[in-house]
């Protein structure tokens, strides 16, 4: 199994700020948000326009990584995905040229450029320019989404754990296919 690199695991944790499961989100506020990046090395100083932003890329993060565990978002979350990668590009290209050419830096580094919407743009920029974005998923069952890293050899990786998520969708469907046997 491999292991995500620090870029791949800021974007995990960033993208599982929401836990759809537990019903909770630790950056529904500025202040929630400022927190979140500081304790992570990252640039804290967040305004309104700044959490607005942070929460869309999420989102769109979110649904693009579903869309790489063969699930279908709805067309608006597929929207806001197309929406997240366009913003990160726009962010990467704000940063300076010495940070994209140089080696590779830490999230949260002196070359990521300023605040943190860049210091997620280029993480993601380089999670994709690694392909490292294929092991990034989000479970498909829709009481859980977490979004997960699949260190598999093959890639195919569908469920955050067998042991729940996949133990539920096995017992929904041997259900249905009991209800549709004939007696």
């Amino acid at each position: 199994m491999t292991e995500p690199s620090a870029h791949a695991a800021l974007i995990l944790d960033f993208a599982n700020t929401l836990d759809v499961e537990a019903g909770t989100d630790v950056i529904t506020t500025v202040d929630e948000l400022s927190a979140w990046a500081r304790d992570r090395g990252l640039p804290g100083e967040v305004d309104e326009t700044t959490h607005v932003r942070a929460i869309s890329l999420r989102a769109g993060l979110r649904a693009r990584l579903l869309l790489n565990n063969i699930g279908v978002p709805d067309t608006a979350e597929a929207a806001e995905a197309a929406r997240a990668i366009e913003q990160a590009q726009s962010v990467l290209d704000t940063v300076p040229l010495r940070a994209r050419l140089g080696p590779e830096p830490e999230p949260g580094g002196p070359l990521l450029g300023d605040g943190l919407l860049a210091a997620i743009g280029v993480a993601w920029a380089l999670v994709v320019a690694a392909g490292e974005w294929q092991r990034l998923k989000q479970c498909p069952d829709h009481a859980c989404e977490w979004v997960f890293w699949d260190g598999t050899r093959s890639r195919t990786r569908r469920w955050c754990t067998m042991s729940v998520c996949g133990n539920r969708a096995k017992a929904r469907a041997y259900a249905a296919r009991r209800r549709r046997a004939p007696d």
